[in-house]
């Protein structure tokens, strides 16, 4: 047992704020196969409120949800001190991706290769000193 409680620390949580439940569970999948720890949530309050940002070592978020947009999202935390690596998941409009761009933040344009999603998680883990 404490083998398995040492190896549950060391695994990476990857948390997914998307409103459509149908593309959050194949993100869910998608990081569970690839390893990592899902921690799905419907919308950012629910991330928010649910305090595992504090364990959380990558965020994969939606910038079209309706109430808090991935982007406001990342502010919010970066505002709050708790900056956590992340990335944003958008369309192909140009402003979005500007002000992701502006943010600094990594991001994948709809629709994605799962290799090009575990890349991107896999890069912003290794970075996690990442600071805006």
């Amino acid at each position: 047992m404490a083998n398995l409680m040492r190896v549950a620390h060391t695994l990476d949580v990857v948390s997914i704020v998307n409103a459509d439940q149908s593309v959050r569970e194949a993100l869910t999948d998608v990081v569970f196969s690839a390893g990592y720890v899902p921690e799905p949530f419907e919308s950012a309050d629910g991330f928010l409120k649910s305090g595992r940002r504090l364990i959380t070592s990558c965020l994969i978020a939606d910038m079209q949800s309706s109430v808090m947009s991935g982007l406001e999202l990342f502010h919010h935390l970066v505002a709050s001190g708790g900056a956590i690596p992340t990335v944003l998941l958008t369309d192909h409009s140009g402003d979005h991706v500007s002000r992701v761009l502006q943010a600094g933040l990594q991001f994948l344009s709809k629709p994605f290769e799962r290799c090009e999603l575990l890349a991107c998680v896999r890069s912003q883990i290794m970075n996690r000193s990442y600071s805006p």
